[in-house]
Protein backbone atom coordinates (compact mmCIF):
# COMPACT_ATOMS: atom_id res chain seq x y z
CA UNK A 1 0.00 0.00 0.00
CA UNK A 2 1.10 3.50 -0.70
CA UNK A 3 0.65 6.30 1.85
CA UNK A 4 0.02 9.86 0.63
CA UNK A 5 -0.42 12.80 2.97
CA UNK A 6 -2.61 15.72 2.06
CA UNK A 7 -0.51 18.75 2.84
CA UNK A 8 -2.90 21.50 1.85
CA UNK A 9 -6.09 22.27 -0.03
CA UNK A 10 -6.69 25.38 -2.02
CA UNK A 11 -10.37 26.22 -2.47
CA UNK A 12 -11.74 29.17 -4.36
CA UNK A 13 -15.17 30.74 -4.15
CA UNK A 14 -16.45 32.83 -6.99
CA UNK A 15 -18.56 35.83 -6.12
CA UNK A 16 -21.50 36.25 -8.42
CA UNK A 17 -23.84 39.20 -8.42
CA UNK A 18 -27.41 37.96 -8.03
CA UNK A 19 -30.71 39.74 -8.36
CA UNK A 20 -33.20 39.62 -5.46
CA UNK A 21 -35.42 37.31 -7.52
CA UNK A 22 -32.58 34.82 -7.91
CA UNK A 23 -31.85 35.00 -4.18
CA UNK A 24 -35.48 34.16 -3.37
CA UNK A 25 -35.55 31.32 -5.87
CA UNK A 26 -32.25 29.78 -4.74
CA UNK A 27 -32.76 30.27 -0.99
CA UNK A 28 -33.63 26.58 -0.55
CA UNK A 29 -30.18 25.66 -1.80
CA UNK A 30 -28.49 27.79 0.86
CA UNK A 31 -30.70 26.87 3.81
CA UNK A 32 -30.76 23.09 4.32
CA UNK A 33 -33.53 21.77 6.54
CA UNK A 34 -33.78 18.42 8.26
CA UNK A 35 -37.26 17.84 9.65
CA UNK A 36 -36.73 14.38 11.11
CA UNK A 37 -33.41 15.06 12.87
CA UNK A 38 -33.28 13.79 16.45
CA UNK A 39 -31.04 16.08 18.48
CA UNK A 40 -28.84 14.54 21.17
CA UNK A 41 -29.96 15.26 24.70
CA UNK A 42 -33.53 16.01 23.74
CA UNK A 43 -35.65 12.96 24.35
CA UNK A 44 -39.37 12.32 24.31
CA UNK A 45 -41.00 12.77 27.73
CA UNK A 46 -41.38 9.54 29.68
CA UNK A 47 -44.82 8.10 30.25
CA UNK A 48 -46.07 8.42 33.83
CA UNK A 49 -45.84 5.33 36.01
CA UNK A 50 -48.91 3.24 36.52
CA UNK A 51 -50.53 3.07 39.95
CA UNK A 52 -49.34 -0.50 40.52
CA UNK A 53 -45.71 0.34 39.72
CA UNK A 54 -45.79 3.36 42.05
CA UNK A 55 -47.37 1.27 44.82
CA UNK A 56 -44.73 -1.48 44.47
CA UNK A 57 -41.87 1.02 44.55
CA UNK A 58 -43.19 2.71 47.69
CA UNK A 59 -44.03 -0.62 49.37
CA UNK A 60 -40.61 -2.20 48.81
CA UNK A 61 -38.87 1.03 49.79
CA UNK A 62 -40.73 1.05 53.11
CA UNK A 63 -39.94 -2.66 53.66
CA UNK A 64 -36.24 -1.97 53.02
CA UNK A 65 -36.24 1.02 55.43
CA UNK A 66 -37.95 -1.03 58.17
CA UNK A 67 -35.50 -3.90 57.57
CA UNK A 68 -32.54 -1.49 57.88
CA UNK A 69 -33.96 -0.03 61.10
CA UNK A 70 -34.47 -3.50 62.63
CA UNK A 71 -30.91 -4.55 61.70
CA UNK A 72 -29.62 -1.26 63.13
CA UNK A 73 -31.47 -1.80 66.44
CA UNK A 74 -30.17 -5.39 66.72
CA UNK A 75 -26.58 -4.29 66.05
CA UNK A 76 -26.92 -1.39 68.54
CA UNK A 77 -28.29 -3.62 71.34
CA UNK A 78 -25.57 -6.27 70.80
CA UNK A 79 -22.86 -3.61 70.91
Amino acid sequence: ADNHDIISLKLYQLTVERTPEEEKRDREVYLPVVDNLKLPGIEAPLEPMSGLALFLIVFFSLVAIVFAIVIGVIVYTKW
